[in-house]
Order: C-alpha cells, then sequence, then structure tokens
C-alpha cells in the first residue's frame, strides 16, 4: 500500500454539508401515503437544510438502493409490505448484511394489530423508533425527522473523527488513545522523535491571535530534551535569538520550515471546522520545533510531510471533539451551561447536596412574539440583558443555565439570603436592552429540592417548568412548588388515558349549536361541538381535554371522530326534510398531517353527501401559523364546494397580511368583541372593520356569542346577517337539534 493511502483521510466536510439536503429514504408500499408523507417532508428543514427523499416500494427495492447510498440518514420504512414482516426482515439486512448501523430507521405501520408490541420491536430489533400511521401528526413527524437527522449527524461527525484517528494509529498507536490536547502534543512531539530517530528535544506551542492587540501570543503545551524547562512558558523565553527569529519567520509565512539544524512545523487552524462559536474572535494555530542537528534527507521530509497531515487532522478532530462536546453542554448565545450541562450536574451531586439545594425557573413570556415584530437580534439583546441581570442579583447561585429557548434556571443553596419576595421581582422593571427601557413579562418558580433524591433530574426540571405554567395560568409572577403540582400532572395523565379510552369506545359525542339569521332567528346551519359525558353523568368540558389531546397527538383522531358524527347528524337532517349546513371544527395541525386530508375527503365523499352542505372551521392563529400550506389545502375544499370559516377572527394580526387572497368562504366574529358590544369602542371599530372586509373582499359573516337583544340589535345596525349564540339556542344534542329547526325553519 503507497505510503499515501496508509496516512491520508478525507477532511472533514461540515462546511460543505451545511448545504446539502439530508437523504431520507421512504419505504412504502401504499403510493397515497407515500406521496402525502412526500408532501409533508417537503415542508422541513434541519438545521437550514431541506430533506432530499428516496422512495421505494418494497423491501428489496430498498436492499438494492441503499448501497448505492450510503449517505442515507434516516429510513421511514413501512412493516407491512409485500409480506407481514417484510419491513422487519429488511431492518436484519441493514444491520448484519449491508453493515450500516448509524442510518436511523423509524417503523410505521398503519395495521398495529399484525406488528408486536412497541417495546418488544424497540428491543428486539436495531430500531430507533416506531409509529402508528395514525399518530404521526404533522408535530410528531417534525419532531422524528428533527431528532433523528441530529443524531445521525452528530454520529456521523464523531464516526468522522474516529476514522481520522484510526488512521493515526496507523502511523503511531499512540496517538489514537490521546482525547484531550495537552497529552496529545505531548505524543506528537514523542512520536516526531522516534520518527526522526533523534532524542535531541523540541516543542509545541499553541498560538492565539487576538484582534484586540494585532498579536500572537504563545504557550508551550509540550517539550521535552533541550527545550524541557520551556513548557508553560511562552516563545520569549528562548534563550537563542537566532532560533527565535526563525519561529517568527515560520509564524509570519505560515509554513514548515527545513533547516539544517532545526525543522519547524506549522499547523494552521481551519477556522471552518474548529471555531468556538460563531462570530469568535480567537483562532489557534500550532507551531513544533524540532532539533535535528541535521538535515532532513528528502525520503525523511516526504514521510515527516504525510504524517503532518494525519497530525493536523488529529487537532482539528480534537477540536471538533471538544466543540461537540461545548455544543452538548453550552449554551451558544450565552455561553452558559444548557439543560443538559444542568441535568448533568443534578445528577452528579449527592443526595444530601442535592437536598441542601433549590431550583429556581424564570420563564420569560412571548419571547416568540418579540422575535417577530422586533426581530431576532432584539430578542437575543433580551436574553443576553436577563442574563447578566440574573448573574449578578443572585451571587449565591451554584449553577445559572439556559434550559429553554425562553427559560433560565438558577441552582442555589436552600438557606439562601434572598427571600422570596426577591425570587417573586427577581428582574427590574422596566429592563435595560440595547441602551432602552423596555417591560418583561415573565413568571417564576422556586422548587425545593428536599425530597427529589429518588427523581431523575428530567423529571426535576419538568416540575419546576410545570410550576412556572402553573403561575403563569393562575395570573400569578411567583410560585412556590408543591404536592399539588404533582397532582395536576397525574390528573392529565389521567384524563389521557381516560380519552383514549373514549374514543376508542366512541363514548364521546356532538352537540349542534344552531346558527341563524340575525333578523328572523330562522334556522340558516348548525355547528358541531364535541361534548364528553362521564359515566356519573357529569360533562369535562373541551377546554379541558382538547389541549390534552393535541398534546398527546391525538387530536386528528379526534376531529375525525366529530366529522364522522357531523356526517351522520347531516343525514338526519336530510332524512327530516332539512337541508342546513353543519360546520366542523378541524386543527390546522390536521391538514399538515401526511393522510389526513385525503382520510377526510374519503370520508365525506363515501358518506355520499354534497360538499355544500359541510364547512370545515380552523381558528384564525392556528391557520395563520402555516398559512402557505394549510391555504392550498383549504383552496382545495372551496373548490368542491365546501364552506371555509376563519373561526375567532380579529383575536389575531398575521391573517390581515393574507386578506386579499384569503382561503375562506366566511369570517366569525369573535364572541369576545360581541360581547363588550355597547360598551367598549374599540370592540365597535374591530366588528365595523370586519364587516368592511367582507363587504370589500365577497365573505360571509357569523356572529358569535350573542347573548343580550341588544348585541342583536348593534349587530343588525352595523349589517350582520347571521350569529349563533344563547339569545337564540345553545348547543343541543342531535335529535333535539332536529325538533328544534322544525319549528325554526324560515316558510318559503
Amino acid at each position: 500500500m503507497p505510503t499515501d493511502d496508509l496516512f491520508k483521510f478525507e477532511p472533514s466536510t461540515v462546511s460543505q454539508e451545511a448545504f446539502r439536503p439530508w437523504k431520507v429514504l421512504s419505504v412504502e408500499d401504499d403510493p397515497v401515503y407515500q406521496a402525502s408523507l412526500v408532501h409533508a417532508l417537503s415542508c422541513i428543514k434541519v438545521a437550514g437544510r431541506p430533506l432530499e427523499v428516496i422512495c421505494t416500494q418494497s423491501a428489496l427495492d430498498a436492499a438494492r438502493v441503499l448501497p448505492e447510498h450510503a449517505d442515507i440518514a434516516l429510513i421511514l420504512l413501512d412493516v407491512v409490505m409485500e409480506s407481514d414482516d417484510a419491513g422487519l426482515r429488511l431492518v436484519s439486512t441493514i444491520r448484519d448484511v449491508i453493515g450500516n448501523n448509524q442510518v436511523r430507521i423509524v417503523l410505521l405501520t398503519g395495521q398495529p394489530g399484525m406488528t408486536p408490541p412497541r417495546q418488544d420491536l424497540l428491543e428486539h430489533f436495531e430500531i430507533d423508533d416506531y409509529w402508528c400511521k395514525s399518530e404521526l401528526t404533522h408535530e410528531h413527524l417534525l419532531s422524528v425527522i428533527t431528532g433523528n437527522l441530529r443524531v445521525w449527524e452528530r454520529t456521523a461527525q464523531l464516526e468522522k473523527a474516529r476514522q481520522g484517528l484510526q488512521l493515526i494509529v496507523d502511523a503511531s498507536q499512540a496517538l489514537s488513545k490521546r482525547r484531550d490536547l495537552d497529552s496529545y502534543t505531548q505524543t506528537v512531539l514523542s512520536s516526531l522523535l522516534k520518527l526522526l530517530n533523534i532524542d535531541t528535544g523540541g516543542l509545541i506551542c499553541r498560538l492565539r491571535f487576538s484582534p484586540s492587540v494585532h498579536q500572537n501570543t504563545t504557550y508551550t503545551l509540550a517539550a521535552c530534551g533541550a527545550f524541557q524547562h520551556l513548557k508553560g512558558h511562552t516563545l520569549d523565553r528562548l534563550e537563542d535569538q537566532d532560533l527565535q527569529q526563525l519561529c517568527s519567520i515560520a509564524i509570519s509565512q505560515r509554513q514548515h520550515l527545513y533547516l539544517e539544524h532545526y525543522t519547524l512545523l506549522y499547523f494552521p487552524a481551519d477556522n471552518d471546522k474548529t471555531d468556538d462559536y460563531a462570530g469568535s474572535n480567537k483562532t489557534d494555530d500550532y507551531l513544533v520545533l524540532v532539533k535535528t542537528e541535521r538535515q532532513l534527507t528528502s525520503p525523511e521530509v516526504s514521510m515527516l510531510e504525510v504524517f503532518c497531515e494525519n497530525i493536523n487532522n488529529g487537532f482539528t478532530n480534537l477540536s471538533l471533539y471538544n466543540r461537540l462536546t461545548r455544543i452538548a453542554y453550552q449554551d451558544s448565545l450565552l455561553n452558559i451551561p444548557n439543560r443538559n450541562y444542568l441535568k448533568r450536574t443534578l445528577r452528579a451531586l449527592s443526595p444530601s447536596t442535592l437536598c441542601q439545594h433549590q431550583l429556581l425557573v424564570i420563564s420569560l413570556d412571548n419571547l416568540n412574539e418579540v422575535a417577530l415584530y422586533f426581530g431576532e437580534s432584539f430578542c437575543n439583546s433580551t436574553l443576553k440583558s436577563v442574563h447578566r441581570h440574573l448573574q449578578a442579583s443572585i451571587t449565591e447561585q451554584l449553577l445559572l443555565a439556559r434550559i429553554d429557548r425562553h427559560v433560565f434556571a438558577i441552582l442555589i443553596p436552600e438557606n439562601t439570603s434572598h427571600s422570596l419576595h426577591d425570587f417573586s421581582t427577581i428582574l427590574p422593571e422596566p429592563l435595560l436592552i440595547d441602551g432602552g427601557e423596555h417591560q418583561i413579562s415573565y413568571a417564576t418558580a422556586l422548587l425545593p429540592l428536599s425530597g427529589c433524591d429518588t427523581r431523575e433530574p428530567e423529571q426535576i426540571l419538568r416540575l419546576a417548568e410545570l410550576s412556572v405554567e402553573s403561575a403563569r395560568h393562575d395570573g400569578k409572577r411567583f410560585i412556590e412548588y408543591d404536592d399539588s403540582q404533582q397532582q395536576v400532572m397525574r390528573q392529565r395523565y389521567h384524563m389521557l388515558d381516560e380519552l383514549r379510552k373514549a374514543l376508542q369506545a366512541e363514548a364521546l359525542s356532538i352537540a349542534l349549536q344552531p346558527k341563524v339569521d340575525i333578523v328572523t332567528g330562522a334556522a340558516v346551519g348548525f355547528e358541531a361541538l364535541v361534548r364528553w359525558q362521564q359515566d356519573d353523568g357529569s360533562m369535562t368540558p373541551p377546554s379541558e381535554f382538547i389541549p390534552v389531546a393535541e398534546a398527546a397527538g391525538l387530536i386528528s383522531e379526534l376531529d375525525l371522530f366529530v366529522l364522522k358524527k357531523t356526517l351522520e347528524a347531516a343525514h338526519q337532517l336530510i332524512q327530516a326534510g332539512l337541508r342546513l349546513p353543519i360546520s366542523f371544527n378541524t386543527s390546522s395541525n390536521d391538514l399538515l398531517r401526511p393522510g389526513y386530508f385525503d382520510e377526510m375527503l374519503k370520508m365525506v365523499t363515501a358518506s355520499g353527501l354534497p360538499f355544500n352542505l359541510l364547512e370545515l372551521e380552523v381558528t384564525e392563529t392556528q391557520a395563520m401559523i402555516e398559512y402557505q400550506h394549510i391555504a392550498t389545502q383549504l383552496r382545495k375544499l372551496l373548490q368542491l364546494g365546501m364552506k371555509v370559516s376563519i373561526d375567532d377572527f380579529g383575536t389575531g394580526y398575521s391573517s390581515l397580511a393574507h386578506i386579499t387572497e384569503l382561503a375562506a368562504s366566511t369570517l366569525k366574529i369573535d364572541q369576545t368583541f360581541v360581547a363588550r358590544l355597547g360598551q367598549s369602542e374599540g370592540a365597535n371599530h374591530i366588528i365595523e372593520m370586519i364587516m368592511r372586509l367582507s363587504d370589500r373582499f365577497g365573505f360571509h359573516v357569523v356572529a358569535e356569542g350573542v347573548e343580550t337583544e341588544q348585541q342583536r340589535q348593534l349587530l343588525i345596525a352595523k349589517g350582520c346577517v347571521v350569529c349563533q349564540g344563547y339569545l337564540f339556542a345553545k348547543p343541543m344534542p342531535v335529535a333535539q337539534a332536529l325538533e328544534w329547526a322544525q319549528h325554526h325553519i324560515l316558510n318559503p
């Protein structure tokens, strides 16, 4: 084998990969689902990079494709294809035959009953995740894709570093055992002396350029022989002035020098790969000085050049390895510990020490909105200002960390001199940001760690964060954790479990609330609202179980259940001779989830109902978050004849940017504005604005929450035609709604 091939390996391609798409392999025999999945993936970017999706429709085709694309990062693998276990057999082929242990494999199944339980799959097969297709909402898909690609990227980087170090082992086994800079440089130095068969001595210096003073500072990391006394000092301690001059020449020219009595090797930093942080104002180069006492021969120089390539790569790999460690444990914006570091610290504390501390969590409100309106730079300045104040105001802290985008945590002694009042007013009002004063809204929670010695660090952080959310929910600035917070968590888990059972048993129902002609009170339609009645007859409000369904990924299943019941109710209306449209609510996240839109259309088509007897309602806030993607789906519904209603219109502002092309037929005035009619000029102006917009752009308008005759008359005066509210009728069971409609149909 040629010497060059023995020592050389490909340099890291971090900067190039930053612009390359991630490769994702979809192995799916259902072309409709695969098309939906590809469409959803086309909307996703991870670390600013898009996804390149390779599609195959069988395990056999996938096995042929994989060797041709060694850089596939993630496989979305259907379990049941040409055979019931085709997906599982492909997993064995990938891991055992092809030998690819890095690619992330996520199993998908549309037939959960035909595959082993999730836990069995994760334990007995080398897969990384397993999802039922029905569970894979847009948020879950984004989370699965992002998490697995990041894990693959870090694994790939570490693998490249391992390969580089392994090739250095081919030159010197000792180098592969060194992971820190000091031992690595000492081993490089001793290896060079052995390679050149000399023992006169040498040194390795780190050169750090400081832009503020426009000069290099040197520090001797390793030294031996005649230079042993220089270790830990600068090159200024060199007594030989001629040798100092030679070092200055090598540094200024940034290149190797092969001289009669000395060899100087210069290793410049590759800043694209080794900068500690974005915008770093320091760079590290390395200078090796070896006293050879003779001129090196041409073969020695050639061999040394090859070895230098590996030494330089070794420096790069060490920097990458250290950088990965910093990324894992340090916040890149503030250069302070992050969530992982805090968890590691909590885990490292002895039980007795842990119980003598408490955790203070500070959560800033509306930081995403701050970034939206004032820019990311101002948002970063806000975080930096908060960090500086927290650092200065609590001097007894053991650790200050940023554990989420807008959340800080401080580990402090239990016997701190600060009072609860100090914690509740920990940030000044106003806060100085970029030279100006700004009001910052926030909530804080204090979690005593006594009694938490048996909890995992992540559980501790979640308890603290739950306390913050409880404070915010109750309108409080500060809360001290107590056992009631844990009870809230248990209640949410219990409700989630009961909701799953209720959906499986179809134990939920819908109620119909009439929409009426505001002048005559005649029925013009209905809105379907989900209801959950417990076995004891009590009702669980939608405001309680719908957020749980959204958080647990059950919202799509819940929405499809409501659609099913809506279709049944529409048929009952037709059978009773009533052709009144019914609106149903759908989460905007559903419209982004692969397969949901097609499933919805399939259900409506199978029902045989005319599309014009149905209306989809989506809230303004949700619809505007992913408007460009959702609008495509909504326009398709409008083309089919289904109406589309924007619920709670007026509560946000982003929809105004799309008003000229809004994919909707109806705007619903939020009940908060209706309730303030006649009492608030602001509410009057907003409703008048909505009416003008509807006239200008051809939208229908429905006013929600009409409860008084005064509100009805004011709405009539403003030109409103359709409304709904308790003044006319409350939501009713379907049978009762049918009877009500029979008496409220406008006679021709």
